[in-house]
């Protein structure tokens, strides 16, 4: 008995020398706190303050986390493996995508982390941490390099720069994305919050509404600053002030509002100028675009009426008529045998001498449909230039796009002719970009984005919130509840992806190759 005792006892003690013995994976903790300075990523400010994992501080100098998104956004790749440990090296391709890792409670300035001891290598070089002045770390179960000149720019190639003004700046020379920012505004907030005052990007300034009706002009390089460029009244019929939206035409800042009634009210468009003045542009229910050396205007009152097309040269006075009475120019309209109905249009161009246009020939006795039509602006002379009806439609060149009533996409020669039918399946919305057709899947499949001519979903399980063509790219933003990997997605005139991200947004902006967008 005794000596079955002395046989446990060695092996307790074998088995406790073993653990004693055994390398450690972690050294003693060191501290580590959050940045006090701005970073920048690839053009993107990272808020550290409500990262999972923040970029930290160590012996002033900043460590960056490796974690898959944040390693491949920078144009880097990380194997682990237990018996040969960490190996890190420059990828062949930058990853487009942002991961914010954004959580809710805000993160101390103050932390733990430990460095650890297994095997590391940098580029196929053997790093021996212990010995390293900024060795790397680990902090939330992730393993933390440091930004110094020795890994940022001689291993990694990254550009690298810090000044007490603008923080740490590093960017991937390969990356070939846009640069991102969140604006941070001081937007109005209204009926308890559902309402977000509206805000743009237009040459170098934001243009947005902050309390008390007030439309601000903000320098993008330093939005502290700002001007205020123009006051809404109040509405007619209670005691807040209009509903504004903003949006870039042209490179213009262009405000609009609705005052008064659904019905005998009147829309507004201001034009907001960058020296902080602000001109009228249009009053009452109506499309009016400015072609340079033309202005042509197409009056949408409802309920719509016939010889509603006009046009000036630039300087005139007056708007002269055009076209053919007998139409009604910028609406999408149907007749039925026991209706008829239909919604303005914001379709509209001039190429040459034509003015393109949807139109409706009001006097047809049977039943019509809204088509594409050309109408010269010296004889008038209206021409349909195609018998498929339309109720949206693009031009790219030389070509038209468009989509038909029940959600068939076509395509025809600018100066018309047969439709070619692009789908045998109907869309709920389309756009194009270089002669590729991006379009929103139908109602009952799920509103997802595709391209035309592959049969996979952009953004598999993504529900499309807008879309549109910005600065000469495609961008998409998806509805928050969206059961998508991502909730912005931008696409450059090659079709390749350029920037994506996980965040959901309320608006999404493109201007001079940057991304501003405000979270949801």
């Amino acid at each position: 008995m005794k000596k079955k005792s002395k046989i446990i006892f060695l092996l307790c003690f074998m088995i406790l020398f073993t653990v004693l013995n055994k390398p450690s994976v972690y050294a003693a903790e060191v501290p580590v706190t959050l940045p006090a300075f701005d970073v920048v990523l690839n053009g993107i400010k990272i808020k550290n303050e409500y990262r999972q994992y923040p970029l930290i501080v160590y012996k002033d100098i900043t460590y960056f986390p490796m974690t898959y998104f944040d390693s491949r956004f920078l144009g880097i790749e990380t194997k682990w493996n237990d018996v040969t440990g960490l190996e890190v090296t420059k990828s062949s391709e930058t990853s487009v995508t942002y991961e914010p890792y954004t959580i809710a409670r805000k993160n101390l300035n103050k932390y733990a982390a430990s460095i650890p001891a297994f095997s590391i290598k940098v580029n196929g070089n053997a790093i021996k941490n212990s010995n390293e002045e900024y060795p790397l770390l680990k902090f939330r179960d992730v393993t933390y390099f440091p930004m110094t000149w020795k890994f940022a720019v001689d291993e990694f190639g990254w550009k690298y720069s810090f000044s007490n003004k603008d923080g740490l700046i590093i960017t991937n020379p390969k990356y070939s994305g846009l640069k991102a920012t969140e604006v941070e505004l001081p937007l109005a907030v209204r009926d308890g919050g559902s309402f977000i005052g509206d805000f743009i990007v237009a040459g170098k300034y934001y243009y947005y509404e902050g309390e008390k009706g007030i439309i601000y002009q903000s320098p993008i390089d330093n939005p502290s600053i700002r001007k205020n460029v123009y006051e809404l009244p109040l509405w007619t019929y209670g005691n807040s002030y209009v509903y504004a939206s903003l949006e870039t035409v042209d490179d213009k800042a262009i405000l609009s509002y609705h005052q008064g009634g659904a019905s005998m009210g009147t829309d507004y468009k201001i034009i907001l100028n960058e020296d902080g003045t602000n001109e009228t542009f249009s009053e009452g229910y109506s499309n009016r675009r400015d072609f340079g050396n033309y202005i042509i205007n197409v009056c949408q009152f409802v309920p719509p009426s016939q010889n509603n097309l006009s046009i000036k040269k630039v300087g005139e006075a007056e708007y002269k008529p055009i076209g053919d009475n007998n139409y009604i120019y910028g609406w999408t309209w149907s007749r039925t045998e026991n209706s008829e109905g239909g919604g303005p249009s914001k379709d509209l161009y001039l190429i040459g001498d034509d003015i393109y246009v949807l139109a409706y020939y009001k006097p047809r006795s049977e039943n019509g449909t809204t088509g594409i039509h050309k109408v010269n602006i010296n004889t008038g002379e209206t021409t349909r230039l195609c018998e498929e009806s339309a109720v949206k439609f693009i031009i790219c060149d030389d070509t038209i796009y468009f989509m038909d009533i029940e959600g068939y996409l076509y395509k025809l020669p600018l100066d018309g002719n047969m439709a070619e039918k692009l789908t045998d399946f109907t869309v709920s919305d389309f756009t194009v970009l270089n002669h590729v057709v991006y379009y929103v899947s139908a109602d009952n499949k799920g509103h997802e984005l595709f391209k035309l001519g592959q049969s996979s979903s952009l953004n598999p399980g993504g529900i499309v919130k807008s879309l549109n063509i910005q600065d000469g790219y495609v961008a998409s933003s998806f509805e928050k509840s969206s059961n998508s990997k991502f909730k912005v997605m931008i696409l450059n005139s090659e079709g390749k992806e350029v920037f994506k991200s996980s965040i959901a947004v309320k608006k999404v902006i493109i201007n001079d190759n940057q991304v501003f967008y405000d979270c949801e």
